[in-house]
């Protein structure tokens, strides 16, 4: 599956390899992860509702010195799965010239509006969730778009513009400004 990234959640650590004899074991064979969560301050609160994580080996063409610049690139990704009560998703390497399968985009309360999570209708079928953090009214959410897929939230209705790998306001919804 090919998948393209959008935009990343707030939390990020990294695993070594256990061979600490190695020198180079905090570089060439970590593994970098990424999940939704909520800043408090300076804290970063886990609150989550749906846990988690999308994970880079060193082969995967991830740089985590500038994570950023991953944004806007495909990859190629096994499917995402659940494993000991958590959403995982490998991003193997990185893919050029493949058109994506799928979008990975996180949506957030501040830039997003309120999205009613515990209500049925809240996305389109498609939308695969991988991590989500909720606390109160805001929260992180890391999802898997597919092609026509949607996220409705208090705004109106959220979609992935293809050509331009963003998320976008479709529909504006009856509550907000015009």
């Amino acid at each position: 599956m090919y998948i393209r990234v959008i935009s990343f959640g707030t939390n990020w650590w990294a695993m070594h390899s256990r061979d600490t004899s190695d020198p180079l074991c905090f570089s060439r064979k970590a593994a970098y992860f990424n999940a939704a969560a909520l800043m408090s301050g300076r804290r970063l609160h886990h609150s989550a509702i749906f846990p988690g994580q999308i994970r880079f080996n060193s082969k995967s063409g991830f740089d985590p010195e500038f994570p950023l610049r991953a944004v806007g690139k495909t990859f190629l990704c096994s499917p995402p799965r659940q494993f000991v009560g958590k959403m995982h998703l490998l991003f193997e390497r990185r893919a050029t010239g493949v058109a994506p399968d799928a979008y990975m985009a996180t949506l957030k309360s501040t830039e997003h509006g309120a999205i009613p999570f515990a209500k049925p209708g809240w996305k389109s079928a498609g939308v695969r969730p991988i991590s989500i953090s909720l606390h109160g009214q805001r929260y992180e959410a890391m999802l898997l778009f597919g092609s026509g897929d949607w996220v409705q939230s208090e705004l109106g209705r959220w979609q992935v513009d293809q050509k331009r790998s963003r998320i976008w306001l479709n529909e504006i919804g009856e509550g907000a400004l015009r």
